[in-house]
This record gives structure tokens, C-alpha cells and sequence, in this order.
């Protein structure tokens, strides 16, 4: 099971909750997923198991939780990335996404032990697809409202294929470098906008 048991309602069960993520996240730094057990999050947290259990029903479901607010940041980096003065080439606007996601690799405690050592969960699947679209959306409305772009269905399909892109690169990026490899970062910004600005399938 990787659903959060219980949604705390009062400020110091908020905080208890945020505090068992905030130290799933340190731990994640140096242990392992496997070697990590609900008593020494519980113990690092400085609450009892029985309180950890109250919320989570095992370590998948606090893991869940914690990719959860992940999503919700990226989403929320976007639409910060987006509204904020556009630079004069799309490309440039690009670069600054791709460079804002770099840094939650190299900055998030437990971001990346996460992203290539965590659990499959299937619970997240649909979080991580909204959270795609939200992003391809904001991506979309900032190329059409600076850039020129068509605002058509095939333009919207592009976006969410070049989210989809950028997310692989990223991920090529840092699989073996925790600082990113940083020819493929600046070629994922490059490569996006030449596929994004591209004719229209099907045109000569």
C-alpha cells in the first residue's frame, strides 16, 4: 500500500507529517530505499512508530508522499519560470526550465537517490501524467503568448512531447553525474526548441 493513511487536520499533526518527509528525504541521502526502515525514520523524526503508523501505512506510503510534493514543486516551478519576464529567444526560456529541474537534482535532499533507486509506485503514475500536462500546458502558453507559437492541437502535442524529452535528458543527464552532464543539458534546451518550432507534420 502507498497511500498516506491519514490526512492530519491540526497544525502539530501538519508539522509531525512534514517532519517524517523532511527526514525520509535527508535519510534518503545515505541510505539506500531497502536499508530504509519506518523505526529509524520514525526515530530521526522523534516520533514513535505507533505516531509514524497513524499517518503512513508503511515506508512506500511516506516515499508516495514525499514524490507527491515533488510534483506539486515542479509544477509550481513551471508556472514561476513562465509568468516571469520572458527572455527574447524561446530557446533561452527553455534553458532556464531545463537548468530549474537540474537543480532539484543537485539540490534535493533524496531527489535523486529517489528518482533512480526509489520503488515503482503505481499510485504515482497518474500524479506524474498530470503533473506532465500541467507542465506541457504553462510550457505552451508561454511560447504561444511570447514566441509566435500557433496555439494548435498539434503544437499542444509537441509540448507534451517535448516535456516527455526533456524529462529522458534529464534523467540521461544525471545517471551518472549527480552534478549533470552539462552537454546534455544545454543539448536538451537545443533540442526542444528545434522540435518545437519545427513544420508541422505532414508539410513540405
Amino acid at each position: 500500500m502507498a497511500e498516506q493513511v491519514n490526512e492530519p487536520r491540526q497544525q502539530r499533526s501538519r508539522e509531525k507529517v512534514a517532519r517524517i518527509l523532511q527526514v525520509t528525504a535527508s535519510l534518503l541521502e545515505t541510505t539506500s530505499y531497502d536499508d530504509l526502515g519506518t523505526k529509524l525514520i520514525a526515530a530521526e523524526a522523534g516520533v514513535s512508530v505507533g505516531v509514524l503508523y497513524r499517518y503512513f501505512a508503511d515506508k512506500e506510503a511516506i516515499v508516495a508522499s514525499l514524490v507527491r510534493s515533488w510534483l506539486q514543486l515542479d509544477v509550481q516551478i513551471a508556472e514561476r519560470v513562465t509568468t516571469e519576464p520572458l527572455p527574447e529567444r524561446s530557446q533561452d526560456l527553455l534553458e532556464k526550465l531545463v537548468t530549474a529541474y537540474a537543480d532539484r537534482f543537485r539540490e534535493e535532499p533524496g531527489y535523486r537517490r529517489v528518482w533512480y533507486q526509489g520503488p515503482r509506485i503505481a499510485s504515482l503514475r497518474a500524479d506524474t501524467q498530470r503533473t506532465d500536462q500541467e507542465i506541457a500546458a504553462r510550457v505552451h502558453g508561454a511560447l504561444v503568448r511570447g514566441y509566435a507559437m500557433p496555439d494548435t492541437d498539434e503544437s499542444r502535442r509537441r509540448g507534451r512531447l517535448a516535456v516527455e524529452v526533456g524529462s529522458n535528458l534529464l534523467d540521461l543527464a544525471f545517471r551518472d553525474d549527480p552534478m549533470g552532464d552539462s552537454e546534455i543539458l544545454a543539448d536538451a534546451a537545443l533540442m526542444m526548441d528545434r522540435y518545437l518550432f519545427a513544420p508541422p507534420t505532414g508539410s513540405h
